[in-house]
């Protein structure tokens, strides 16, 4: 609190009670303020923290239930679509890793980029694609913001609050902090003021442009502080379709503090249009077999997906799938004895390799 606002709060208290030194004791409790915040949390034993005393996932694989998740990709390409949808979802109740349905949680959407009509539209049809009527759509709380998310922390914690939010996203990283997103000095006291949130939160960031070959963690718009400040991240690499209205989604996780990568898998989004007006978004799973199919998508496979991919059309030789794969035979045999250990393939009779079991290849 400025000293001009104590002041004036002194004035007003003084007329309601003049026998109280009102200056001097909001100067007291400004400064024990000030000392209590510096002070931060408690020192405390981890022989008595419970590591399983919540859930780890609030939306299996992409939010943990504490920390920041960052979701890039290049403008024009569904991410703000998808950071939604993703919103939607634990408004209506997640599923776990295990597919055991989860509490479901109101979400508020913090937007430096666009209108909350163009969010309502992109709600509403989300909504319409996945079958649920106006009478049931879960809260979805929007804010449109005006100042970086550190100047705004305290209003939004108090909305937090108030509202009994679960999740918050904020679209787009780049635009909510308090200066040039290159700098450190930018990226630092922004994720303070995300992780003082105290909630699940969902970033959504842009991509470098001409950043295909670099190392992906490198590929994030701005400072390396924000993948490293980040729990997990997400890199969508997207195919668009104009002629059908859809975006094919290959989602890779390239940064995750906690346990093993997680898998490669993609996403769809069929948009369905009357006239100018979006009235659905359908979104589906992709299976290995689709993403192979998008060239730019099956770039970033495994070989050892990709020669699942190709085995599941029939038995081949190893320099048939050399050739399929544009690989090395060196590369592919290697390969091929890996999946062989594993028991997913099966070198037959006539020299040519086959898939053990299709349940075994997903």
């Amino acid at each position: 609190m400025s000293s001009q606002a104590r002041g004036t709060l002194a004035k007003a208290l003084t007329s309601r009670r003049s026998n109280v030194e009102w200056a001097g004791m909001l100067e007291q409790l400004c400064y024990m303020a000030v000392e209590l915040y510096r002070e931060g949390a408690p020192t405390i034993d981890l022989r008595d923290v419970d590591p399983y005393s919540k859930p780890r996932w609030l939306l299996y694989p992409y939010l943990e239930t504490g920390g920041p998740t960052i979701l890039f990709a290049e403008g024009g390409t569904g991410k703000s679509v998808l950071a939604l949808w993703m919103g939607l979802n634990v408004a209506l109740g997640p599923k776990d890793a295990s597919g055991r349905p989860g509490k479901c949680a109101p979400v508020l959407y913090l937007d430096y980029e666009t209108s909350p009509e163009i969010h309502a539209e992109r709600f509403t049809a989300l909504c319409a694609g996945m079958g649920i009527d106006a009478a049931a759509r879960p809260p979805i709380y929007y804010r449109k913001m005006q100042t970086s998310l550190p100047q705004a922390a305290a209003a939004i914690r108090k909305e937090i609050a108030r509202l009994g939010i679960g999740l918050v996203i904020v679209d787009s990283l780049g635009a909510a902090g308090d200066g040039p997103p290159e700098e450190a000095a930018t990226v630092i006291p922004l994720f303070t003021a995300i992780n003082r949130l105290e909630v699940p939160t969902l970033c959504v960031h842009h991509k470098r442009k001409g950043s295909a070959r670099e190392n992906q963690k490198d590929r994030l718009f701005g400072s390396v502080y924000y993948a490293n400040a980040a729990r997990i991240v997400w890199d969508c690499e997207a195919v668009v379709d104009p002629v059908d209205d859809k975006i094919a989604i290959a989602l890779t996780n390239v940064k995750i503090n906690n346990g093993h990568q997680l898998a490669r898998h993609g996403l769809e989004l069929q948009f369905v249009n009357e006239e100018e007006h979006l009235k659905a978004v359908k979104v589906r799973r992709l299976d290995k077999s689709e993403l192979a199919k998008e060239p730019e998508l099956a770039k970033g496979m495994s070989m050892r997906d990709r020669i699942m991919v190709e085995l599941s059309q029939g038995a081949m030789t190893v320099a048939e799938l050399a050739a399929a794969l544009d690989a090395e035979e060196s590369s592919v045999r290697a390969r091929m004895t890996e999946l062989k250990k594993k028991g997913a393939v099966v070198n037959l009779a006539d020299h040519t390799w086959g898939m053990l079991s299709r349940e075994e290849a997903e």
